[in-house]
């Protein structure tokens, strides 16, 4: 591997007004589940307007909702302690990317058949469906859907492959009949009646062509590709699978021996996200004697139109545009 990653994921709170160094790491006045704080090179809350001539490396934290206590050395016991997720150190003189990207809704591709033609009762008419989504094995799959017609009507056929199309089980695209012409929409995968938090499966979307095979459907026929699929960003399920992915560098490896013993999945079913990606390089010395450095990739999440998002940027984006590579200030 020569990549590290981390993943965080905010809840849509406000800062927690009360929130100092003092407080971070006591049961009082501390972060509350789902919030993102940033840390400076000692751990303690960085404060906005930070650069990093006051501090070279920064942290970003999530507090989660388990908490802990200890006894302290003057033998006081500390309780209700808030557990921190902390990302791996980004040294601003390494920052090579810092990327802010709006949630935008995923679009599934969309094709629309017009059949231009007076049908012939008896007639079959055949359509085959091409999905080039199949990564392993691109175009190879197909599935092919036949009518036969018992009413010479454009509305006739449209509602007889409507039918014939929605009825399979395991169909990987959603028909419309609207009268005139069909339209076919591809499903979000795994199965979007099934999907969850804990699905194995990830999320991706369907791509597919349409061909009219009967030589009974008229030249003037029409297949539109009326909408390219497009997957949005800071959707949940792909928070989710960046969430799954990182938790492989937990050792959490193999998904496929149950039962799989995972954390409690933090990314909210139905929640739109905003996304910043921080892209850096830590070095460190090897032991064939060479110093070397290895990539970092800190993923952060925080739910769309959430007020904390104010306060982790007004830390984040003075820090990131005193860096040698001066980045712009992210806004949402």
């Amino acid at each position: 591997m020569d990549r590290v990653n981390k993943v965080l994921i905010g809840k849509s709170i406000a800062r927690t007004a009360a929130l100092t160094s003092a407080t971070l790491y006591t049961g009082t006045n501390g972060p509350a589940e789902g919030e993102i704080i940033v840390l400076d090179k000692n751990l303690k809350l960085a404060s906005a307007g930070i650069t990093i001539a006051d501090s070279p490396i920064i942290y970003l934290a999530e507090a989660i909702g388990q908490t802990y206590s200890i006894t302290n050395e003057a033998g006081t016991a500390v309780t209700g302690i808030r557990k921190l997720i902390i990302s791996d150190p980004i040294e601003g003189n390494n920052v090579t990317s810092y990327i802010g990207r709006a949630y935008s809704a995923a679009v599934a591709q969309v094709v629309t058949i017009t059949p231009s033609l007076t049908p012939v009762v008896g007639t079959e008419y055949t359509i085959r469906i091409v999905y080039t989504d199949t990564y392993d094995r691109p175009g190879q799959v197909a599935v092919t859907y036949r009518v036969i017609c018992t009413t010479a009507t454009v509305a006739n056929l449209c509602t007889l492959f409507t039918g014939v199309i929605n009825k399979h089980v395991n169909r990987r695209i959603t028909a419309t009949d609207n009268t005139t012409n069909i339209v076919l929409t591809g499903r979000t995968m795994p199965y979007d009646v099934t999907d969850n938090v804990n699905a194995i499966d990830e999320y991706y979307q369907v791509n597919f062509k349409a061909f009219l095979l009967s030589n009974n459907f008229t030249s003037a026929t029409t297949v539109a590709y009326t909408t390219a699929a497009t997957p949005g960003n800071g959707t949940w399920q792909r928070v989710r699978d960046a969430e799954k992915k990182a938790q492989s560098y937990k050792g959490i490896m193999n998904r496929t021996v149950f039962p799989v013993f995972t954390p409690a999945m933090r990314t909210v079913a139905s929640t739109n996200y905003d996304t910043i990606v921080i892209e850096s390089k830590k070095g460190y010395s090897s032991p064939d004697s060479y110093d070397k450095t290895t990539r970092l990739t800190t993923e952060l999440y925080i739910v769309d139109g959430a007020s904390q998002t104010t306060d982790v940027l007004a830390v984040l984006n003075p820090w990131m545009a005193s860096t040698p590579a001066a980045f712009n200030a992210i806004s949402f």
